[in-house]
């Protein structure tokens, strides 16, 4: 049979009073120290994800900035094209107008010139014509018929 002995007893106490022992002085800071660890390393990583995150952030933001600043000099190239297309448009018709009306002035001035000279001319050939009538007729035409002789020649001239 089975002897039961004090010792044996003794020895399962100690060995139980050196677990809680062991346990309690060091199992619990060893876990504790585990559980410290553990959670420093997830904060740690927590940290560079929302590093990651803020920086992936960030990247988008410039980015959209950088489009919107080539669509902004899109724009102001465009609007700068389409401003100096109207300016080239305004000087082109100012020019042209411009031209027309110094062409329009050039030929009423053409035209008055053109219209004295034959008046001049007129007046030239109906003083001759007077004067060789005159040299003709003799002395004896007075005033009178000289200025029906110089109407008569002028409305006959201005007819042809």
């Amino acid at each position: 049979m089975l002897k039961f002995d004090f010792n044996l007893l003794w020895t399962i106490v100690n060995l139980i009073i050196f677990y809680l022992l062991m346990r309690f002085f060091l199992i619990k800071p060893i876990k504790k120290t585990l559980q410290a660890r553990k959670e420093l390393i997830d904060n740690q990583f927590k940290e560079a994800e929302d590093t990651v995150n803020a920086a992936n952030e960030k990247m988008a933001d410039y980015e959209d900035k950088i489009k919107n600043v080539n669509t902004e000099a899109k724009e102001i190239i465009s609007d700068a094209r389409d401003k100096a297309k109207v300016e080239y448009n305004k000087i082109l018709d100012k020019a042209n107008n411009d031209a027309t009306r110094l062409k329009q002035d050039a030929q009423k001035q053409i035209e008055l010139d053109t219209e004295n000279a034959r008046r001049d001319v007129k007046e030239e050939l109906a003083k001759l014509a007077m004067e060789a009538a005159q040299k003709v007729v003799g002395e004896s035409v007075s005033a009178k018929t000289d200025a029906e002789i110089y109407d008569k020649f002028l409305n006959e001239s201005s007819e042809d």
